[in-house]
């Protein structure tokens, strides 16, 4: 099963390292391994052609872009007509095809190709066109039009010019019918949405993972590019990151995935709370849509990670302290090596401790070592009583810690699951017994620390 559309920024590129942060999210929030782990929605609420969705396939799904069009299609597969809209598609490659192939009539399929686009400008657009027919007609024009960018004018009107394609695949009837068997197989929930990406964003509770893909910021004079009539600012992005923090602080787990520039570094790079911990990680791809080839160049993508910081997940102390005189920025975006310094087995244990050095706020979001660290790195005993200090100041773990004070040192977990209750945070009960013995560890060292 893959994408029944080309699409500007597919993920192709990028598609594995996406997957590897989705398997490592998968438990993040429920710390549960096996089919409790599974159990989540998947949310993307920028979906364009899908190729994580596909390659994904979960058997719960919210799925939304705000381009009718695509939705459109996307919803007459997962109907009973989808039979229909291969039988259309079917005649439009045909047609197509004996034009592009008749040397008699050179101009034939490019005036096929603007007769066809040119129904968006006809009066009573879409109502004139029934859905199935609204559906070819957008596949059609994907499959055949300049490097299947979907791109409109300020009336909203379908505008890309005609792609030079000597054999398109117009109708890929297995593919479609794969699609529509994996949406209407009863054991899946497949939510189709047609809307602004907030309104999917907010259906996201405790455990689900929303995968992310705006339009990409170029910081150039065009900004962000504009593949619908309204378009999208960096203004809209400001909007987009306050939706996902408080889908974050639901619970949910957030991979966000655009281009590396300054401004969206610096967007996700600011929150002197420390409540979400976002983890950013470059990759080089190439990205162009230019006709030129020589136009294509590499560029710097990031993928950003982001989780709720409101209680940390690292029992072991001592693996903190040493992770914390190693200071060195490099390390920090190598997991393999962050593994064998600490000695740790999985790529998910990687995570809990690089949020319990953000906890600590020994690293900020990007990541990389913060001041407070780098003037104590090398003196155990400072840090020590750093973090010492950090949580003596901490109201739950001064609570706790005075708590096991007073009861000969005999720190209650009870007492500590009792406490987070009362945070009304949004975990799992099984969660928060799992952090409770993480808050248990860490004031059984401050215990231990001051010699009581």
């Amino acid at each position: 099963m893959k994408p029944f559309v080309k699409w500007a920024g597919g993920k192709r590129q990028i598609l594995a390292k996406i997957k590897e942060y989705i398997e490592a999210s998968k438990s993040f929030n429920n710390d549960d391994e096996g089919d409790k782990a599974n159990d989540f929605t998947y949310i993307e609420p920028f979906l364009g052609g899908g190729a994580v969705f596909f390659d994904l396939h979960p058997q719960k799904a919210i799925i939304n872009d705000l381009n009718s069009e695509l939705m459109n299609a996307y919803s007459v597969i997962k109907s009973d007509s989808y039979k229909d809209l291969i039988n259309l598609l079917a005649k439009y490659q045909q047609e197509y095809h004996s034009k592009l192939n008749n040397p008699e009539d050179e101009d034939g399929a490019e005036n096929y190709y603007y007769k066809v686009r040119q129904y968006d400008r006809d009066d009573g657009w879409p109502s004139n066109k029934t859905d199935v027919e609204r559906a070819a007609r957008m596949i059609f024009l994907n499959r055949t039009c300049y490097n299947g960018l979907y791109r409109v004018n300020s009336k909203g009107q379908f505008n890309t010019p005609i792609g030079r394609y000597k054999n398109p695949l117009i109708c890929d009837k297995d593919n479609l019918t794969e699609i529509h068997n994996y949406f209407s197989d009863k054991q899946n929930n497949i939510c189709i949405m047609c809307g602004t990406y907030d309104k999917a964003i907010d259906k996201a509770e405790r455990g689900d993972i929303i995968y992310a893909d705006p339009p990409y910021d170029y910081e150039d004079d065009d900004g962000f590019t504009k593949y619908q009539m309204s378009g999208f600012t960096f203004e809209d992005f400001e909007k987009l990151k306050k939706s996902l923090d408080k889908a974050i602080n639901r619970g949910a787990t957030v991979i966000i995935s655009n281009n590396a520039t300054e401004k969206v570094i610096n967007l996700f790079n600011q929150d002197p709370k420390y409540k979400v911990f976002y983890l950013f990680e470059k990759l080089s791809t190439l990205r162009s849509i230019n006709s030129n080839g020589d136009g294509r160049q590499s560029g710097r993508e990031v993928i950003i990670l982001g989780m709720q910081n409101i209680l940390p997940q690292a029992n072991s102390m001592e693996r903190i302290i040493k992770f914390a005189m190693l200071c060195d920025n490099e390390l920090l975006k190598d997991k393999k090596q962050i593994m064998e310094k600490l000695n740790l087995t999985t790529e998910r244990q990687v995570l809990y401790y690089l949020q319990a050095l953000q906890y600590l706020r020994f690293i900020n979001q990007l990541p990389e070592y913060t001041e407070r660290i780098t003037a104590i790195y090398d003196d155990e005993n400072k840090i020590k009583e750093d973090i010492y200090n950090q949580l003596i100041e901490n109201k739950l773990f001064s609570d706790v810690y005075n708590d096991a004070i007073s009861k000969n040192k005999n720190v209650n977990i009870e007492y500590i699951v009792n406490e987070i209750e009362h945070m009304k945070i949004n975990l799992a009960p099984a969660t928060i017994r799992r952090r409770a013995s993480t808050i248990k560890a860490w004031v059984e060292w401050m215990i231990s620390y001051k010699g009581l």
